[in-house]
């Protein structure tokens, strides 16, 4: 399928259009997570004018389907669920065949391509040489006291930066001896 990632409006570029629109009554995205687990997420996204719910969009993501997906499923999948409300309400962009937003044609684009992180059957990126990086019971771990935190996605980055310094991507890329630091410092 050949197509042209430019013939393609960005999600946010359809929201300022929205937004732009005139209207007598406040707009407002509202978004709801429908479901969550460790591999997938499902987004709900609504455009209201006022009181009036005037289009809906969904959108479900799976850790680590994809390059965008290795470290930012969860906000890759509300942005989509987003950018599909905008398009049911009509801001499909200047050409109404190109329906789909470019973020969606991008996870076209590169689920054809060849993975440049692979991951295993847990979703856990496989780095080609694995020599200090945290084992996958530290990384769970780790997940699992996040999880009893009951912090933020925001507080559980911060909190993770405070640790393990400025380099953080995501806890499958931890090396052994942050991840060490890391469960240290939540078990305290």
């Amino acid at each position: 399928m050949a197509f042209n990632l430019d013939d393609y409006e960005p999600v946010a570029a359809r929201l300022s259009r929205w937004l732009e629109i005139p209207s007598q009554a406040p707009k407002r995205v509202i978004t709801h997570l429908m479901q969550y687990t460790d591999a997938r997420c499902v987004f709900k996204a609504e455009l209201w004018h006022g009181d009036v719910l005037t289009s809906t969009g969904w959108a479900e993501e799976t850790r680590g389907e994809g390059h965008v997906n290795r470290t930012s499923h969860f906000e890759n999948c509300e942005t989509s669920a987003i950018g599909r409300a905008l398009a049911n309400a009509g801001l499909a962009g200047s050409d109404y065949t190109k329906r789909p937003s470019r973020e969606e044609m991008l996870k076209v684009q590169t689920s054809t391509a060849p993975d440049p992180w692979p991951a295993d059957a847990n979703q856990n990126v496989v780095p080609i040489n694995k020599t200090g990086l945290a084992s996958t019971k530290q990384q769970n771990y780790i997940n699992t006291l996040i999880n009893q935190k009951g912090l933020s996605m925001a507080d559980t980055k911060a909190f993770i930066i405070s640790v393990v310094g400025d380099s953080y991507e995501s806890v499958g890329r931890l090396t052994s001896s942050q991840a060490s630091a890391l469960i240290k410092a939540l078990t305290a």
